[in-house]
């Protein structure tokens, strides 16, 4: 019996035609590709093969972790200890991560245009503010690296270039992009089988795209007049037949029990053990996000009784990122023996602002402050063990951005310095959009100020 191998295009035909999200993108045909083109002097560093992006969603407090600031609302606990000259962390809350910040780097300066979730997660994902005009357009960080990276992609890469973690409904469509762009997003609780198809599965799934097929054909004549969701549609079929028949997907969406135990069986453990797997597998996956929950402590923040207390999530965060680092950074490049896969990944820990120093509030939590946030960066040309920008005594002013200009970093400028080390042209601008509106890769116009669409170069020399 014929098999679908004997009529499906071959795993290079399909990156060519692209598959992706079934939510898809809104470009009709005639604008795909769409026309990139550089739009100021940059000079991407080119540090890194692969981007993890660990967001903490919900806004983490700054001044209790790593911009520590002993203040009213400080915990007698929190045994707080010197890990380097003036670094302060509670080891209470980072006893692994305390270990390993000389291969970190935290800028302490960030600014925030939001200073509410929704608009703060999708500043986030899509390294810009909303703009209800034109957010229909707006692709994610990671559909713009998928589709600068495709030109790299090999014949044997049949993984997704960008795969979330946990962002379920709240993801974002490829907008402006095409489909095949689009993030394939994972829930790692489900397990492999969810996902991944073999032996007798394998088999019912290639004679039913067989029979998909044939039926194609019959009504081949029709389908061509019904537009680009059919052909976004169709080819997302194809892709995902090379995925779930490739032997390395459900090896990376396998979980040992050991592994679960060091990373922790919640979502950002299993979501960093799912992007560790992904890096390791090298077959295509080059930008994932994980969507760490869950840190909107308005109340009762440090209370253990809570089912969201900033112990646990600091805990949990604790973890999966050291236990991230550690594995990649003891398994060597196959590219490049005097690398590790940590050389090879930036990984960037954001979150979409702070929350206020000082005294907690009247149900004992923080409410959100967006003036200075903290972000995490590390491997991937990232020189650890440097603290960039102070704040003031409390927490609540940046007195030196640590950042070559007098501005603070904001989002945009995480996502250039992501773009750059993965050798991505960050200011590269899309003129040919549907609104005619100019999409600007990282974008100078914030929606309360003026940004700089720089990277943060200090992060990196």
């Amino acid at each position: 019996m014929p098999t679908v191998r004997d009529w499906v295009p071959t795993r290079r035909d399909t990156l060519r035609l692209g598959a992706g999200s079934l939510l898809g993108g809104i470009v009709g045909d005639g604008l795909w590709p769409v026309r990139a083109r550089a739009a100021g002097r940059s000079n991407p560093r080119g540090t890194a093969r692969f981007a993890i992006v660990v967001e903490a969603a919900g806004a983490i407090s700054h001044v209790d972790t790593f911009d520590f600031k002993e203040d009213a609302g400080t915990q007698s606990d929190f045994d707080v200890r010197q890990v380097r000259n003036g670094l302060y962390i509670p080891y209470r809350l980072f006893p692994q991560l305390s270990e390993l910040m000389n291969r970190i780097s935290i800028v302490r300066t960030f600014k925030s245009h939001e200073v509410v979730h929704f608009r703060g997660e999708y500043y986030t994902r899509a390294g810009r503010p909303l703009n209800p005009a034109q957010a229909e357009e707006i692709p994610p960080v990671g559909s713009v690296v998928a589709s600068e990276l495709d030109g790299q992609r090999r014949e044997s890469d049949t993984f997704p270039t960008f795969v979330s973690c946990n962002l379920g409904n709240v993801a974002l469509p490829s907008g402006l992009l095409h489909p095949r762009y689009s993030g394939l997003d994972i829930d790692a609780g489900a397990g492999a089988g969810s996902v991944s198809a073999t032996g007798e599965a394998l088999q019912l799934l290639e004679e039913r795209y067989r029979l998909l097929g044939d039926l194609e054909r019959a009504v081949e004549r029709n389908l061509s007049s019904r537009g680009p969701a059919m052909s976004a549609f169709r080819s997302f079929q194809e892709e995902a037949y090379h995925v779930l028949g490739d032997s390395r997907w459900p090896q990376a969406l396998a979980m040992e029990e050991a592994d679960k135990e060091r990373y922790g069986d919640n979502d950002v453990g299993r979501g960093c053990l799912l992007a560790r797997n992904l890096v390791k597998a090298d077959a295509g996956t080059r930008y994932v996000h994980v969507k760490h929950g869950g840190w909107d402590h308005h109340k009762r923040i440090y209370d253990h009784a809570a089912g969201s207390n900033h112990y646990k999530h600091c805990n949990d965060l604790d973890r999966a990122l050291s236990s991230l680092m550690r594995d990649l950074e003891s398994t060597p490049s196959p590219r490049d023996a005097q690398k590790t896969l940590l050389d090879e990944t930036i990984i960037a820990v954001p979150t979409e602002f702070g929350r206020v120093p000082g005294a907690l509030n009247l149900v004992h939590g923080r409410h959100h402050y967006n003036e200075v946030y903290i972000g995490l960066f590390a491997g991937g040309g990232v020189q650890g063990g440097r603290v960039i920008g102070r704040t003031d005594a409390a927490g609540e002013r940046a007195l030196e951005t640590g950042w070559k200009y007098g501005m603070q970093p904001k989002t945009e400028n995480i996502v250039a310095s992501v773009y750059s080390a993965l050798g991505i042209d960050w200011r590269k601008e899309i003129t040919d959009t549907p609104s005619r509106r100019v999409y600007r890769f990282v974008d100078p116009l914030g929606a309360t100020e003026p940004c700089i669409d720089d990277e943060i170069e200090e992060l990196f020399v």
